[in-house]
């Protein structure tokens, strides 16, 4: 059996793919173990799960705030605010987690790069797992050459000169992605490197959320409403615009995945939740409002549903442009739409049949893709691969 050691940043929507692969590993007997920050999203990993803490300790761990502007300025805030000094902060306790551990191989999140340059340093075989078609992308020289800068500095400050790479988040191994090559298409350049197209996950390995189903009506179009990780970072504005939206249009329903306080003003074809369970409530509605985080759009589009995509920041204006071109979205402005054009909006979500059309024939592709159990046989591959007792440098 095969030891893996798991690393994800402290956001759900890298949490959930790891949790999928790792379900389908554990199942087959192999030997988990997480490297997280255990006080972020510990309570959401399996029940029993070995975990090594990467929490600082001080309350200083870095988070995502949302930022104010957009575009390529918000992926150098993203790095210089989030992504450098999470490695930074992870490097000793994830080199101490791996030396203590001694995986076969490693499974770590491309925004994880501390996790990166410790199996590079310690010589443990790796996968790089991406969880958005854009990250994967070349973005502009500029900003490309500006990236570069801020991997060698750090790799310098970590690494011997000999393992110093261009590009040290992305696995020379293999670069599994969780999704499919239709949605990036080839009207980009992509960063060359290993890459697996694994398809999304679909829910496995996540733990059971309560929801009133009774509360969904037959005859009632439904509608999700979700901004993903973000939503408990945002102000309410959206969701009160979607609000004031749908009380105006009685035939419809919706779900928003929300801060709760919003629930004592919704009306009555309005359910506020903090949580729910995504995946079965995708086979239960008729479109999805959301932010065009990666995750949201292809379970949605493998549910064969329609979208209406309001992005707000990093790689979501990239994805919603990629599901808009593939025919299965519409656009609203996220800080701007009003409740009348929100209105319009749905109408036009629920009532135009190309947009379902394109969504079903994304479905058929993104349901053949091997998904989490491909992910798994990759690893394993990779595991067994590895030199029987591996030394760690």
């Amino acid at each position: 059996m095969a030891r893996i050691l798991f690393t994800v940043p402290p956001l759900t929507g890298h949490l959930n793919p790891a949790l999928a692969v790792a379900d389908a590993l554990s199942r087959q007997g192999h030997e988990l173990a997480w490297a997280v920050h255990a006080a972020q999203i510990g309570d959401k990993l399996p029940e029993g799960a070995r975990v090594y803490a990467l929490d600082h300790g001080d309350g200083a761990d870095p988070g995502i705030a949302a930022p104010q502007v957009r575009g390529l300025e918000s992926v150098r805030l993203f790095f210089e605010d989030y992504a450098l000094p999470l490695a930074e902060r992870v490097l000793a306790p994830m080199e101490a987690a791996v030396r203590d551990f001694s995986p076969d191989a490693m499974v770590v999140d491309h925004q994880m790069l501390g996790g990166a340059l410790v199996a590079r340093k310690l010589g443990v075989p790796w996968v790089s797992q991406v969880t958005t078609s854009a990250s994967i992308l070349k973005m502009s020289p500029v900003l490309d050459a500006w990236v570069a800068e801020q991997y060698l500095a750090l790799q310098r400050r970590y690494l011997p000169e000999d393992l110093i790479v261009e590009r040290p988040d992305f696995s020379p191994h293999r670069v599994i992605v969780f999704s499919i090559e239709t949605l990036p298409g080839d009207r980009h350049a992509r960063v060359d490197a290993p890459y697996a197209f694994v398809g999304p996950v679909r829910g496995e390995g996540r733990r059971q959320i309560e929801f009133p189903w009774e509360w969904l009506r037959q005859d009632r179009r439904k509608l999700l409403v979700s901004l993903g990780t973000v939503s408990r970072d945002r102000d309410t504005r959206f969701f009160e615009v979607v609000m004031e939206a749908v009380s105006g249009m009685p035939e419809v329903q919706a779900v928003l995945v929300a801060p709760e306080s919003l629930a004592a003003s919704a009306p009555d074809n309005v359910l506020v939740r903090g949580y729910v369970p995504q995946t079965e409530l995708l086979r239960h509605v008729d479109g999805v409002i959301c932010h065009a985080g990666h995750n949201t759009v292809c379970e949605a589009l493998s549910c064969g549903l329609p979208m209406i995509v309001a992005p707000i920041r990093d790689d979501q204006p990239v994805i919603a442009r990629q599901v808009i071109d593939a025919g299965a979205a519409l656009f609203v402005r996220q800080g701007k739409v009003t409740a009348a054009a929100m209105r319009t909006a749905i109408a036009n979500l629920l009532g135009t049949p190309s947009l379902a059309d394109s969504a079903r024939r994304l479905s058929q592709e993104l349901l053949a893709a091997p998904g989490a159990p491909g992910a798994a046989r990759i690893i394993l591959a990779l595991a067994a691969a590895a030199p029987a007792s591996l030394e760690l440098a």
